[in-house]
């Protein structure tokens, strides 16, 4: 459960836009925004590797010490290079962390499905649920038991049992949207030639003879010499 506990330490950056946020990761940090709670936007910088540590873990709550100054704050947003692997930019939102806030929460299914027995493949339509929660009691994410879901059946964004103080945020997350399912094998039907169809004129087997080329010579000609 995510509870602010990880305590990352910012500097303030100088400057922003594109330059700024050049010269901050030339010396190995990762340019950062924090908003929010009536407060201006400032503009932070991070030390790059223990910023991927810490979000490489299922937490979203994280506790920012800036300049001694330590303020609980939630990823809002965090941007990436073309290949998914270096973080350019994280955005974070202060909070309380005694406030509502709402959050992706990542799914987890356990179980064997009882539609897979049948030849049917467990489908993840969508691997998180929109939740509202206080900040300091976020799941890491949702366990949902897919043992008795049917071929052809599926498990809906209001179906999914959620912990005490967590609830679905219906204005973001429609109840009937299906999230996991289990999907029936593809029938591919081959169509069979019907025995003694006719064969289209210029196939083999027609036993038309081949046509010469130019007349023969009539009997009783001869062949000028």
């Amino acid at each position: 459960m995510s509870t602010g506990n990880t305590v990352l330490k910012a500097e303030v950056r100088e400057g922003t836009g594109s330059r700024s946020s050049r010269k901050a990761r030339a010396s190995g940090r990762t340019p950062a925004n924090i908003y929010g709670h009536g407060e201006g936007n400032q503009a932070l910088s991070l030390e790059a590797h223990a910023l991927q540590l810490a979000l490489d873990t299922p937490a979203q709550v994280f506790t920012l010490d800036i300049a001694g100054a330590e303020q609980p704050c939630l990823v809002k947003e965090v941007q990436y290079d073309t290949f998914g692997q270096v973080i350019l930019h994280v955005d974070f939102a202060r909070i309380d962390l005694s406030e509502q806030v709402e959050v992706e929460v990542a799914l987890r299914p356990v179980g064997n499905a009882a539609g897979i027995a049948d030849g049917g493949t467990l489908t993840i339509q969508h691997n998180t649920l929109m939740v509202r929660c206080r900040a300091d009691a976020i799941p890491d994410d949702l366990e949902v038991d897919v043992t008795e879901l049917a071929m052809g059946s599926s498990i809906h964004a209001g179906e999914i049992k959620l912990p005490a103080g967590v609830v679905l945020d219906e204005a973001k997350q429609n109840p009937g949207t299906p999230m996991i399912t289990v999907l029936a094998p593809r029938v591919i039907e081959v169509e069979e030639e019907e025995e003694g169809e006719t064969p289209v004129d210029g196939e083999a087997g027609t036993g038309d003879a081949p046509e010469a080329d130019g007349d023969a010579p009539a009997e009783g000609d001869k062949k000028e010499e």
